[in-house]
């Protein structure tokens, strides 16, 4: 079984965490988040695989290399990848795929039952499938009307609140007939979204949606990284490589820790949840409240981290307070005794000067 990942784009919406690595190699547990919907790919019986890369290409491949160590076979799409849009660098590849394939965005966390998806595509003859989440809001999503046999009956990309027919939304997972793009000549830029699915409901191709209840998260932002760590500790979001507990009592005064190898941690509180990359070093009396350290970072004494990212090779001095909703770039310097403001993105490369007081604008 063959299968393509999508892992191009440049993550904008999360910068700086992005500057030094493509979105789909943000840790998360310590791991790219790519490497979760892979091993649910392998998981569910693909042995070949074709990633569509693009930004900072390097980092996929040589993380992931030919694939051999997660027992699947890799090949790599690059170039124009992102100018001919995710359907127009799909076609790119789909002379190499021999019959149903898989398409999959690689930086979404889910627990969506591949194998059902994909048996349920094959069984209603689609020529495409499209995974349908339920969201609160879908105005940043695609959306769908599905009929009583699941065939897609209206499709709109990102509608505006009054525009919103429906709150099933694309969950950037699909199942393909290679014929389905024959739509298109190649080398065309064209998008799944706003060009290859209007063009099967105009000319009334069987284009079906999959509506899932299981977890999902398309992590468009720090807060909804944030939002998917808190979910793994509750239980919501499960990943066979992470063991951890649900979160036992009062959140607000104890919480859970999840650490990399090889920290160095001191006595400190922790409220909701920490999770720590490899090497960490961590001063005494320091608060950490729902937030992740990535890897090579020192936090020293007193300091208070709230519902945060820090990113790699960071130094937190003593006594600084990090609000809510921040962002610490990688190789940052915060100097003691400085306060960082509520949903602040502090650049990589920084240095914050001793007391000083970064607030948003």
């Amino acid at each position: 079984m063959q299968a393509v990942l999508l892992a191009g784009g440049k993550g904008t919406r999360l910068l700086p965490l992005t500057v030094y690595r493509p979105k789909p190699m943000i840790p998360f547990f310590n791991k790219p988040m790519a490497e979760y919907i892979l091993k649910n790919l392998v998981s569910m019986g693909v042995d070949e695989v074709f990633v569509l890369v693009g930004y900072l290409k390097e980092r996929m491949m040589e993380y992931f290399g030919d694939g051999s160590d997660m027992g699947v076979e890799i090949h790599y799409s690059n170039g124009d990848n992102i100018k001919l849009g995710t359907a127009g660098a799909t076609k790119k590849v789909v002379n190499k795929m021999e019959d149903t394939f898989i398409v999959a965005s690689s930086d979404v966390l889910t627990n969506l039952d591949l194998k059902a998806f994909y048996e349920y595509h094959k069984r209603k003859k689609a020529l495409a499938t499209i995974a349908l989440s339920r969201v609160d809001d879908p105005t940043q999503y695609g959306i769908a009307i599905i009929d009583n046999e699941g065939r897609i009956m209206r499709f709109k990309e990102k509608p505006k609140p009054e525009e919103a027919f429906s709150n099933l939304v694309n969950a950037g997972i699909y199942a393909f007939e290679p014929e389905a793009f024959d739509l298109f000549p190649k080398g065309q830029n064209f998008d799944f979204s706003k060009d290859l699915f209007p063009k099967m409901l105009e000319e009334n191709l069987p284009l079906y949606g999959f509506p899932f209840e299981e977890y999902w998260n398309d992590v468009g932002r720090p807060s909804s990284y944030l939002q998917a760590v808190h979910d793994v500790f509750l239980g919501r979001l499960k990943l066979s490589e992470v063991r951890v507990d649900s979160l036992k009592g009062n959140m607000e005064y104890g919480g859970a820790i999840f650490t990399g190898r090889r920290c160095r941690i001191r006595r400190f509180d922790v409220r909701g949840f920490a999770v720590l990359g490899d090497n960490i070093e961590i001063g005494r009396n320091v608060v950490i409240d729902r937030s992740v350290i990535f890897s090579n970072a020192v936090i020293e004494e007193g300091a208070e981290i709230r519902e945060a990212i820090i990113g790699e090779n960071v130094h937190i001095g003593k006594g600084v307070q990090i609000k809510e909703g921040s962002v610490i770039g990688d190789n940052s310097v915060i100097e003691e005794f400085s306060k960082i403001g509520s949903n602040v993105k502090i650049w990589v490369e920084s240095r914050i000067g001793k007391e000083s007081i970064v607030l948003p604008d």
